[in-house]
Order: structure tokens, then sequence, then C-alpha cells
């Protein structure tokens, strides 16, 4: 065995799975915890159980009074014939907030009532129901026992087949006997342990010890490795005790966090002493692509004007130096940063840094300087002290630093807007590969990890984590074997996993932009337009030629669509489409409309209005064959805005026509497509800006002396 596999396998024996068990209907966490202990202790020195009391005291009598002592507590309410329940939300959030308070948790493992809810929780969690404040539910023991066999109690705990590897322990009488073996199979990876009790959690007989030590063994190394590791460990076969197992698809796999690589201490040392050794990357190359990746995602989320006011805590490393950079670059995105940096490192590296930031007049304040209570003074609190290459405990001041960070999170839990902790790489005072060992460490709303997320990541509860890394090459993945996430167009970070939901009213971008004034603009309006188009085009941004086109009948009712600019020039704005197409119906009875351009890149904006025209025949027929072949056969083809039985037919006569005009002989243009030229009578550029102080600059056509000029206005945002 060599170095790494001998790593691994220590890595693989020092894991516990974490599981929250969920205890029966009127007993409490105590009671089932009595009752698991009595399983063999091979079973559990490999398990890490966390037992909760449920949310509300019994309303009832408990079939465990005589047995076990009060109290006895129920997770939510039901009637007799399990048709209708109450509590069933407020218990989801209690379960949620314990999780967030005392996770992170890698499985749940539930009995009778518990069972229920532990079956439902995946489910519901990949819907976004529930559980969003936590990391994804990994797999699940499922003790159903007697009280499962309700067919409308089992609908509602199976309603989503689990796709997480499952165990159950399943009675004679269980709910799959009604239902029989259809619904287990559409489960991912199910291990079944069949038992004669009934209502109780069972022994581990001879039979079922040795599949509850192989599940276990195998979700130990699920919780290190890639969910199709695990699939590949079942069997060679792909068969799960008898039953076929269901593959899962390629779209579950791409956006499951467990595709990700997640590094250890060593193996991201290893990474680094690769990067700067035989590849050449200096330390202030890596910590400038690292602290823009922390600035840009920062900005990702947090772009806001409620979220300008920065303090960026950092230490004496590398890790400070990151975050010395984004606070620069974070002053130049428009937010307000200010620096603690008690230990400055006496190199000129870090020195250079300092001068950068303290040209641009970012305040430097000592530990000692900072206010009592930083949530009045600051709305985002960068965490870089420690990154993974750190050892020991911290020291002063730090130690104080963490402690002030935890105990404000703490303090302003119930505060309407407290400031929100973005930690780079590592969380300070986490243990790379463990994690938040005690569970009273700092607890970030943000983790952007670097080059590849570390294995303490995979204990983060927060509900953004990114990835910046975009400047690790080829070698260093294929080396490694990194499984990493592909980044979007052009920007430096990734969101890892999945978005949380969000509050649609409390969207909003605090725009960044030169101003745009009155005195500055080209006195003809389409002389502005084609700069600023060009702007859009060097700053490659997807189809800036693409426009909002809105026409309105005869009876003015409104419709708009994306089409794409073709020309223009002084005689105006030209596209091309299907003259039978209800755009083009709209336009003959109210020649009238108008054009959008929306540059996002640029915060910037143009409307065009307009009388709309045909262009000429020859004009038209001159661009028709200037396309490719396939988009003239395309426009032949698309009776445009018609109804169709099908996109089989599209292709079908699309096949046809490509036959026919195989010779490459000239295709004709079809008499009903053409181009349209709007003639622009009014102008307006937007440019955002600032809590929502946007520049409008106004351009309408007025005659002076017999001529007509255009007048420029600025209007109000």
């Amino acid at each position: 065995m060599g170095k790494q596999e001998e790593r691994n396998q220590q890595k693989i024996e020092k894991k516990k799975p974490r599981f929250l068990c969920l205890h029966g209907f009127r007993t409490n966490g105590q009671i089932m915890k009595t009752q698991i202990e009595k399983w063999p202790p091979s079973v559990l020195e490999k398990l890490d159980l966390v037992f909760v009391d449920a949310p509300f005291p019994a309303n009832g009598k408990s079939d465990v009074e005589g047995i076990f002592d009060p109290p006895y507590y129920e997770w939510f309410q039901f009637n007799k014939e399990f048709t209708e329940y109450t509590n069933f939300d407020e218990c989801l959030a209690y379960i949620e907030d314990y999780m967030v308070e005392h996770g992170p948790f890698d499985g749940l493992l539930g009995f009778s009532q518990g069972a229920i809810l532990s079956a439902a929780l995946p489910g519901l969690q990949a819907e976004g129901v529930t559980l969003t404040k936590v990391p994804k539910i990994n797999f699940l023991v499922i003790i159903g026992g007697a009280k499962l066999k309700e067919p409308s109690l089992a609908e509602k705990a199976y309603s989503c087949p689990i796709r997480c590897p499952s165990l159950h322990f399943l009675g004679e009488t269980d709910f799959l006997k009604p239902y029989g073996t259809e619904l287990l199979e559409s489960f991912v990876d199910p291990v079944v342990i069949h038992h004669p009790k009934g209502h109780t959690v069972p022994r581990l007989d001879d039979k079922g010890l040795p599949t509850m030590l192989d599940f276990v063994e195998r979700i130990q190394k699920a919780g290190l490795y890639s969910r199709t590791g695990f699939r590949r460990w079942c069997s060679g076969s792909g068969e799960v005790r008898g039953m076929a197992s269901r593959p899962v698809s390629s779209v579950e796999s791409l956006e499951s966090s467990d595709s990700i690589t997640y590094l250890s201490q060593r193996e991201a040392a290893e990474i680094d002493e690769t990067l700067m050794g035989p590849l050449c990357f200096s330390v202030d190359q890596l910590m400038e692509l690292a602290g823009l990746s922390v600035a840009t995602a920062i900005a990702e989320v947090y772009r806001s004007s409620e979220y300008n006011r920065v303090l960026a805590i950092c230490g004496p490393g590398n890790n400070g130096g990151d975050g010395l950079v984004a606070a620069r670059h974070l002053y130049h995105f428009g937010y307000k940063p200010v620096v603690c940096y008690p230990k400055r490192t006496p190199k000129p590296l870090y020195d250079g840094l300092v001068i950068q930031l303290e040209s641009l007049s970012v305040p430097f304040l000592l530990a000692e300087d900072l206010p009592m209570d930083i949530s009045n003074d600051f709305d985002i609190l960068v965490d870089a002290m420690f990154g993974f290459s750190f050892h020991g405990t911290p020291r002063p001041p730090f130690d104080d630093l963490i402690q002030r960070l935890v105990s404000l999170q703490k303090r302003d839990h119930m505060r309407q807007k407290p400031p929100v902790v973005i930690s780079i790489d590592i969380p300070s005072g986490w243990h790379v590969e463990e994690g938040d060992i005690n569970g009273d460490g700092i607890k970030p709303d943000m983790l952007v990890s670097l080059t590849a997320p570390k294995l303490c990541a995979k204990r983060f509860c927060g509900p953004h984590h990114f990835l910046g890394g975009r400047f690790v090459p080829p070698s260093i993945v294929e080396k490694f074997n990194l499984k990493l996430p592909p980044y979007p167009s052009t920007s430096m970070c990734v969101r890892i996993g999945k978005p949380p939901q969000v509050d649609i009213s409390a969207l909003r971008e605090n725009y960044i932009s030169p101003e745009l004034r009155e005195d500055q603009v080209e006195a003809d309006p389409l002389a502005q337009f084609e700069k600023w188009f060009a702007d859009a085009v060097a700053a490659c941004l997807k189809e800036p030629n693409a426009m909002a086109l809105s026409t309105a009948d005869k009876s003015g009712k409104p419709s708009s669509r994306i089409v794409l600019l073709k020309g223009v020039d002084k005689d105006g704005f030209v596209w091309y489409t299907n003259y039978e197409s209800q755009k083009a119906r709209e336009i003959s009875e109210n020649p009238r409309a108008s054009l959008l351009f929306y540059w996002g890149g640029l915060n910037r904006q143009v409307r065009v209005e307009g009388l709309v025209e045909k262009v000429s025949e020859e004009e038209s027929e001159q661009y028709f064959h200037s396309r490719p072949r396939g988009s003239q056969i395309g426009a032949i083809v698309s009776k445009q805005s018609t109804v169709i039985p099908g996109r089989n037919i599209l292709h079908l006569e699309y096949k046809e026509l490509e036959a026919k005009f195989s010779d490459r002989s000239l295709i004709p243009k079809p008499k009903h497509w053409g181009g349209y030229r709007l003639k622009p009578e009014h102008f307006e550029f937007w440019q955002g800006q600032q809590s929502r102080l946007h520049d409008r600059i106004r351009y309408s056509p007025e005659v002076t002396d017999g001529k007509r000029v255009w007048k420029i206005d600025r209007l109000a945002p």
C-alpha cells in the first residue's frame, strides 16, 4: 500500500458518520439512546450519534408508560385516520434550527414517527422546502416498526424516493407488505435488515450485524469519496441485496457537492508546492488571484448599498495577504473597506500590499482600536486570519478576535440585519480536516474556498460556498485527480452547491459606474449608440446586438421579444424576421415600436423609439444569402408563430430541403421573409449608479432654423 493509500485509509478509520437520531412517538431521546446502546460495540464505536427530544410534549398517553420514565414528546400531531396533520412545519423548523446550532450532521437515524421524518426530509431538502441552511443529508437509517404499515402515512413519508444511501429495518408488518418492493426499488442504494420484532428498536442478530457493519463501512467511505465511489463499493454487479440499483443521473452527480474534490491539509500543501515549484507561480501571483476571487465572490452576493462597510481582519500569513488583496479589490468595486492587521509580516510583499491600500486611503485599525460593537460600524466582516497551513491554538490578539466574531454572531442572532462573516479558505480556528471540532467556532455566512475546498468545508453550514481557483492549470488537475466545477463566463469564482432560497424583493444591485454627463455625450445619438455598442463588443459581452423589440396591435395590446440587430446607420436600426409572424402582424397594424438594449456587464441600457418600415427587397435578398445555408433553410422551414404538431415536423422538413439543396445551388429567399428598419424618434441612454441615482440622458428631436436637431436632457432616475 502506497503512502497516499495509507493516508486515505487512516482518514476512513478516523471518520465517524454523525447521525441526528429522531425518537418515536411519545417517547424521548434518552429512551431511544437506551435502546440503540444495546447494539454491539463494533457498531457503536463507528458512529457518532446525537439524540434530541421532539418539540412538543406528549398530547396523550404514551405506549412506554411504566416501562420508561417520562417526560414524553411527539414530533407532530395527526388524527386517527392519519389524514390530517398539525405542527408539521413547526417540527421541520425545529429540526433545522437544531441542526444549525449543533451540526453539522451527515445523516439521520429515525424510529417510528422519527422514521417518517427521516424518510421525508431528504426529499423535502432536495426540493428546497426545508433544511436549506444545513449541508445535504448524505445517508439514512430507518427503523420503521409496525406503526408504518398505514398506507396514507407511508405515502407522506415516502412521497419522494430516497436518493441517498439508506438502511431499512423492516418487520413483516411493515409498509412494504401492502406496497410490495416497487417503492424500495425506486430508492438509491437501499440496504435491508429484516427483523421479526414489532414496534421497537430491534437488536442486531447474527444476520443483521454483518449487514449493519457493511453499511457503516460504506458510508464512511462515502463521507470521504464521491457518490459514484459509494455505488462502486456496493457490489461488482451493481446489485444491492438482490435489488436493481437505480443509476444516478448525470444532472444529480454534477449538482451534488460530493462530485467535487475536497483536499486534506497535506494535499493542499503539495498542490501549492507544485504551483510555486515546477509551474513557477510566485506567492504574490497566487495571492493576487486569490484575493480577487474572494472580492468577486463577495460582490456576487453582497452588492446592495446595505452591505458597503467592510472590515477585513488579516493574519500574519498568506491568508492575511489574501485578505489585504481582497480589501483592495473591494475598494475598487465601490465598497468602503477598513483593515485590521495587528501582526504585520516584515516582508516586501506584505509591505507592498499595505502601501497599495494606504495609497487608496483605506484605514488601518489596531485590534485594540476596534469599536466595542463592530456590528454598528460594519456590514461585512472578512475573516482572513488563518489558512490551511496554520497549526496549534490561535494566540493574542487573534484568539480574542475570533471570539468576538463568535459572540457577535450569537448576540446578533435576533437582529434584523447582523453583519455577515466571510471566511477565506478556512474559517479561522477550525481544524483543516475535521472542521469546528468543539462546535463553538466561527460560523461564517460565506466560505470562499481557494484552489479546491478543504475537507473541513464539508462541515460548512452557511448559505454561500464559493470556489475561487480559476488559476489551477490542467496539469495540476490531472496530477491530483481533482474534480472541480466549471467557472461561468469570465468569473473568478463559482458557487458550490445549490443556491439558497432568495427573497426576490431583497434582490438589488448597487451599480458602480463612471458618471454619464450631458456635456460628455455625443451630439448625435447614433454616434453615442455606436460608441456604447463598441464598448459592449470590447467587453466581450454575449450577443451585444440582442435587443428587446416591443410592438403593439391596433388595440394597443403590447408584446415583446428578443431579436438581433443586424445593421445600424443614419437611417435606423435593422433586423430580419418572418413577415407572417406575430410581430410582423402587429407592425402592419401599428407601425410604432421600441427597442431596448441591455448591457448588464457595463450597467448600461439604451431605449430607442420610432416608426418601423420594411427594408427593400434587394437589401433583404442580400442579407439572406449572407447567412449560413443552415439558417437559410431554417427560415424556409419555420412558419413563425404558427402552431405545429411537434419538433419532429421541423426536422423532417429541414432534412428534405437539405437534401434538395445538397448540390450547393442557390437557396431562394422566401417571399414571407425580410427585414425591418426602425427610424428613431427618441433615444434614452441609462447608466446605473449607486443608491439608485442613475444617469438618464434623453435625446428628443426638435426643429431649429428649419433643421432637425437633437435636444439633450437629463431625466430624474
